[in-house]
């Protein structure tokens, strides 16, 4: 018999290297290569990114009309707020993902083995809290600089905002360790808290309900303080996390890289609601179950009644609603009230998908719709109602924030209005949009055959909000905005589905070729 092919048990290092060449001698392309073919997409990158810049030039060139003190102040609290929900992002982010991660085949053959997994695992680490502090920082600087603030408060913003979403990153990875969840989820609820406080005093001392002078001096100190405080947790909970990787169990590693996985084939078809699916299964499988409860109701009734028993399960379906309220005024504090119709209803799509769950549902599938002696269109006003309730309240809520769009107070409530239905129309519109059909004919382009469904979906739902609202943007009576509203509901209840038209049509022709058989049938006796 021949002997082993190696002496010695393979170490940490000898196995990464050998996925590396495994990989790298399995690739059919270059990176270089595979950005030259996606020439387009760099294109866009880069004309995205003059306009971004153009943006901020134009910012930076109108900040001198803000010249008061709760117009500076307000303007220095919005950067407290974008940290606020930057950190609880991030927080979220790792919670849901690890953020230490393996894939399913790391975790067959490479965690079982003999080996110190810490090894394996602290490259993982380390790059998730430098995704952490680049994104933090990038949405640090871009508000600060939307904001009108100086160069070097810019770079003091980004910096405080990186290092703390890079803490907090370090801090779920050590939580992670320890198998523990509670602490990461008190820490997206109390960052959310923060940035909807922060907001909340931008409105109130826009509206001179109570006044704070920030000044350049101390928004620089307090840049520091959170700083050094990011840092501070950066570097203790990097300790303890570097510690404890070894101690992370290989179903945690694993299920975070399915689920990463899993969604990078959602992107890859820009399919965003089949990436809330896989969140949404994530934090299902996790709960574990419910209490169940009877139905009461018959017909349509039965239907509502359930939808609404399924919001009220998990009341914090209701948060992002709650906080969408703040936007509108938000908005106007911050002199930018031509776009709060667009801007509200944009929060407002975002906040109300959460609600409409059976909607998705009876959507996505057909069979269980047919099961339903309804046609598409009476299921889905049934599944809204729901949402048109929390709509028509939302509605009502933010309507002094729009009496300053029109010098009559009365215009402001269809205004509001018209904005909620926005929201609400969107957000059916993203929930009810069809996968992308692969099997339909190709579009050839340098990046390879694309489905031609694929370059409308990253938009579906936000088309819907900016038809209605722009009219408002412009400065044009609110009745135009209803009317192209009426029109985008008889759309988007599936009065107009193709896909219906031709099994319809298909049925009828089945029919008619089965009573001419039976015609002929007759005549032949």
């Amino acid at each position: 018999m021949s002997g082993p092919l190696v002496d010695h048990d393979p170490s940490e290092r000898e196995l990464k290297l050998l996925v590396k060449d495994w990989r790298t001698g399995r690739a059919t392309r270059t990176l270089f290569e595979a950005i030259q073919d996606a020439y387009v997409a760099v294109l866009a990158v880069a004309v995205i990114g003059a306009m971004v810049v153009q943006l901020i030039v134009t910012v930076q060139s109108s900040a001198s009309t803000c010249d008061t003190v709760s117009c500076l102040t307000a303007r220095s609290l919005l950067p407290f707020a974008v940290l606020g929900a930057v950190v609880a992002l991030a927080v979220g982010a790792a919670r849901l993902f690890g953020p230490v991660l393996a894939s399913a085949a790391e975790g067959f053959w490479m965690l079982d083995a003999p080996i110190n997994r810490a090894s394996l695992l602290r490259s993982r680490l380390a790059a998730a809290i430098l995704l952490a502090f680049v994104a933090g920082a990038g949405a640090g600087a871009l508000v600060s600089a939307l904001t009108g603030s100086e160069s070097t408060l810019i770079v003091m913003w980004a910096v405080a905002t990186g290092l703390a979403a890079a803490g907090v990153v370090a801090f779920a990875a050590a939580e992670q360790g320890a198998d523990r969840t509670l602490f990461t989820k008190i820490a997206v609820y109390l960052f959310s808290g923060v940035s909807v406080a922060a907001l909340i005093m931008v409105v109130g001392i826009a509206a001179n309900w109570w006044t704070l002078d920030i000044g350049v001096d101390r928004e620089e100190a307090i840049t520091v303080v959170i700083a050094g405080l990011g840092l501070f947790v950066l570097v203790l909970a990097g300790i303890f996390a570097r510690i404890r990787l070894n101690r992370i169990r290989r179903a945690r590693l694993t299920s975070g890289g399915s689920l990463a996985a899993g969604m990078a084939g959602a992107m890859y078809a820009l399919d965003l609601g089949l990436v809330r699916d896989i969140v949404v299964e994530r934090n299902a499988v996790e709960r574990g179950q419910v209490v169940p409860r009877k139905g009461k109701g018959i017909g349509m009734d039965a239907l509502i009644r359930r939808d609404l028993a399924r919001v009220l399960r998990t009341p914090s379906v209701f948060l992002p609603v709650l906080v969408s309220l703040v936007v509108p005024y938000a908005t106007v504090a911050l002199g930018a009230g031509a776009f709060s119709p667009l801007l509200s209803a944009l929060a407002l799509f975002g906040a109300l998908i959460p609600l409409q769950g059976m909607l998705r549902v009876l959507t996505r599938t057909a069979g269980l719709a047919r099961c339903f002696p309804f046609t598409g269109p009476e299921l889905r006003k049934a599944a809204i109602v729901v949402s048109v309730g929390v709509a028509v309240a939302w509605g009502f809520l933010t309507t002094p924030a729009f009496t300053s769009l029109r010098e009559s107070p009365v215009e402001a409530i269809p205004i509001a209005m018209v904005t909620a239905a926005a929201g609400l129309f969107g957000a059916v519109r993203w929930i009810t949009a069809k996968p992308i059909d692969f099997g339909a004919p190709m579009v050839a382009t340098q990046a390879g055959a694309m489905p031609t469904g694929m370059f409308t979906n990253a938009v579906k739902g936000f088309e819907v909000v900016i038809i209605i609202t722009a009219p408002m943007v412009f400065g044009l009576t609110w009745v135009i905005s209803a009317v192209l509203a009426a029109i985008v509901y008889w759309f988007v209840m599936g009065n107009f589905d193709m896909d219906a038209l031709r099994e319809q049509q298909e049925q009828q022709r089945k029919e008619l070729e089965k009573a001419r058989a039976e015609k002929a049938k007759l005549r032949g006796r």
